[in-house]
């Protein structure tokens, strides 16, 4: 059956909550991981420059390991959102 554009999906509180509770999360491990490399930028830039990974610099490793993490986490906060388990009511 088709459904008009202007059909509003309501959502409880707790699902709501939910939702905001595992983005809270998602989001504090990537400050983490970002607070990591800004520290390590600003207090150990000498050791960072120069530290290599497979030929390639530290800073550019953890750059581009900062966005790909940042792509995991949103995939996962879009699925953990649409689990019928994880975020229905209860």
């Amino acid at each position: 059956m088709h459904h008009s554009a202007n059909t509003v999906e309501h959502e409880s509180v707790s699902v709501i909550q939910r939702r905001q509770r595992i983005g809270l999360i998602l989001l504090s491990l990537f400050s983490i991981a970002y607070g990591g490399f800004i520290v390590l930028c600003a207090f150990a830039y000498q050791w960072i420059s120069q530290t290599r990974v497979s030929g390639i610099p530290l800073t550019v490793a953890y750059g581009v390991g900062l966005v790909f993490f940042s792509l995991a986490i949103a995939m996962i906060y879009g699925l953990l959102c649409r689990d019928k388990l994880l975020c229905r009511d209860k």
